[in-house]
């Protein structure tokens, strides 16, 4: 089964720059929910064709990958930036509020968010 993602989140997604096994593994820990405990939307569906799947859920960085990034953190290496422990799975429009406003989204709460959903 492949997913497709839709314009949107591709774009989203590359930011990422999460390989596509940290990205499975992400999802697949949350069931495909969003890892917003206020929001827990489901984050795939299906297509027309049953062979496929569609995804609308971001594998985000808790941390920047690269400095300068929001909630960038100098003390992780640059493999455990781009480790699955560094993911959080949300859905597009949680991932485009988390992304956007640091200061309502600070790691320690997407931290306890992961921690609560996988």
């Amino acid at each position: 089964m492949t997913a497709e993602w839709g314009y949107a989140v591709r774009d989203l997604a590359a930011a990422d720059d999460f390989d596509d096994e940290v990205k499975r593994a992400t999802a697949a820990l949350t069931a495909d929910r969003c890892s917003n405990p206020y929001c827990r939307a489901l984050t795939s569906g299906p297509t027309n064709d049953r062979t496929k799947s569609l995804t609308v859920g971001v594998a985000a960085p808790i941390s920047a990958m690269a400095p300068g990034g929001r909630r960038y953190d100098a003390r992780l290496s640059e493999a455990e930036r781009h480790d699955q422990g560094n993911a959080i799975w949300l859905c597009y429009s949680c991932a485009r509020q988390v992304d956007n406003d640091v200061a309502r989204f600070p790691a320690e709460l997407l931290r306890s968010w992961k921690k609560k959903t996988g």
